[in-house]
């Protein structure tokens, strides 16, 4: 893998004390990663769903948020899967119905990115059938023009599971700005009001306490899959 032109953050998930905290590290150090990996090849990227109502509320992680979810055009998705993988450092994976054969959601989210060290142990536990790399993970959402709502873009995981309430209309989305997320800046696309409306309502109100629960994940035990490795091991 290539890795020569890029000086990656540190991974200092150990540094940290709390579940959540230790997960949000491993998950902001991914999404830099992707980030310098876009901007070298050019390569058009959003935050998307929860982590853009994150940057919009929080100005980071929703707190009981375990993942992060990106958005893009079809034609960047194919522009970093000929040219973005082979820069990803050996800790991350992507995923997809072709590096990974058992992965099945493939239809709903296209790729993830994985961290190799890790495991979803909540998911793991109540799916054993799933056999697929659990790792702490970026999901891809990856936007075309939608065949029923005209002048839209959507995703396949609104096209499959859902009424469409998260698409863009391409008259709104005419640029990328950027928001404060953590200690780093990342692009949110312009029309985020319109776009979090449509999908979570008045989303500067948060949920009731008992939906504010993390998923539990094990930052230091990977899951069982040959592209796992071991954080003792770690160099």
């Amino acid at each position: 893998m290539n890795t020569n032109h890029y000086d990656w953050p540190a991974d200092d998930r150990d540094k940290c004390i709390s579940m959540e905290e230790q997960v949000h590290c491993v998950l902001l150090r991914m999404l830099k990663i992707f980030d310098l990996i876009c901007t070298k090849h050019d390569i058009t990227y959003w935050l998307d769903y929860g982590t853009l109502l994150g940057a919009v509320r929080n100005k980071g992680f929703i707190p009981w948020d375990m993942e992060i979810d990106i958005g893009m055009p079809r034609h960047d998705f194919d522009t970093f899967k000929k040219v973005g993988i082979a820069d990803l450092p050996v800790d991350l994976f992507f995923q997809d119905a072709f590096t990974d054969p058992d992965y099945l959601h493939s239809h709903i989210i296209e790729a993830k990115i994985r961290d190799r060290y890790s495991n979803y142990i909540e998911f793991e536990q109540a799916n054993p059938e799933c056999k697929w790399h659990n790792g702490i993970q970026i999901d891809i959402f990856v936007y075309d023009l939608d065949s029923e709502l005209r002048d839209c873009i959507s995703n396949s995981f609104e096209r499959v599971l859902t009424n469409k309430k998260a698409f863009f209309f391409t008259k709104e989305f005419q640029y990328l700005l950027y928001q404060q997320f953590g200690d780093t800046q990342f692009p949110i696309p312009d029309c985020y009001h319109a776009y979090l409306t449509r999908n979570y309502g008045d989303y500067l109100v948060l949920p009731p306490i008992e939906e504010q629960v993390a998923e539990i994940v094990n930052p230091f035990d990977s899951c069982q899959h040959k592209e796992s490795l071991t954080w003792k091991n770690k160099p």
